[in-house]
Order: C-alpha cells, then sequence, then structure tokens
C-alpha cells in the first residue's frame, strides 16, 4: 500500500484528500494533501464492488480499478475503455500493462533516449581528480608561509645586529 487516503470538507464544501503514510517511527504523516475526493470516491465505490480489494490508479490513463484475488474491475470511464465494462482477470491486466509500458522503464531504449520522465541520459563519468586541489595547494602555500615567517624574521634581526 503506498498511502491511506482520508477525506477533509471545507466549511465551504470543497473537498480534498489526505494521503498519510507510516513514518520510520511507525506515527501516521500527512505526505499530500490533493484537491478533490477521487482517491475516498473511488475506495469506496471499490469496497461496493469487490469488497476487501485493492483499489489502485494507472496515473498514464487517470483509470481507476479495483482487484481482489484473480479480477480486475473498472471504477472510471478510462479504466473501462482499458479492460472493458466486465473487467479482466488479473493476468491479463499485468499482461495489458506491459505491452503498454514495457518498453518505457529504465534501462530500456526509450529511457535511453531521455524520453522516459527522470530517466535521462546517464552523465558520462566524472574523471578522477588528482589528488593535489586548489584548496589542499593553497593550504599548504599557508601552512610553509606561517612557518618561514619566524625563519625570516630571525634572519633579519641578525642581520641588524650584525650589522
Amino acid at each position: 500500500v503506498e498511502f491511506h487516503a482520508s477525506k477533509a470538507v471545507a466549511p465551504d464544501g470543497r473537498t480534498a484528500s489526505l494521503w498519510t503514510v507510516r513514518g520510520p517511527d511507525g506515527a501516521w504523516q500527512v505526505v499530500n494533501i490533493a484537491t478533490g475526493d477521487d482517491e475516498t470516491r473511488y475506495t469506496a465505490q471499490g469496497a461496493r464492488a469487490l469488497p476487501g480489494g485493492i483499489v489502485f490508479r494507472e496515473p498514464q490513463i487517470d483509470a481507476w480499478y479495483v482487484q481482489r484475488g484473480a479480477k480486475v474491475l473498472p471504477l472510471d470511464e478510462d479504466a473501462v475503455r482499458a479492460v472493458g465494462r466486465n473487467g479482466t482477470s488479473l493476468t491479463a491486466y499485468r499482461a495489458r500493462v506491459a505491452a503498454a509500458y514495457g518498453d518505457k522503464l529504465p534501462g530500456s531504449a526509450y529511457a535511453g533516449r531521455g524520453a522516459a520522465g527522470g530517466y535521462g541520459t546517464p552523465s558520462p563519468a566524472r574523471a578522477e581528480e588528482p589528488p593535489l586541489t586548489t584548496a589542499s595547494a593553497a593550504a599548504c602555500a599557508g601552512v610553509v608561509l606561517a612557518l618561514s615567517l619566524p625563519v625570516v624574521a630571525a634572519r633579519r634581526r641578525r642581520r641588524e645586529t650584525a650589522g
């Protein structure tokens, strides 16, 4: 389960879905507030269609489904267009998704062209930096200068007293 959604209603009637997840400490945290009530509305609709099922969204086509066991049912018209009014089997749904999006996964030619949204072409390998950087060279020069000042001052005093 990616997140749990709760419905919030403003005094003027506007709705929002509060997305919550369990944090590392086990406490629930709000991670998103989405305008509208899609998440809670489709969850309720899915509970009526397949009690105990898992409601999920196919974001590429904005389709909502409910799945329980080997059955996947559509919850909106986008899903009906994808799997038909009576739904499909989980195996057939997986095959449809693999056919529709499998060539766009990380590592695919599609992703290699940088078209996969977030999986751009890899950056060229950075050349290994030499061990002596500008900063370390400046630091060494500063140490040498600081250590040599007393020697220069002592020589100057000797010349002044000898001369």
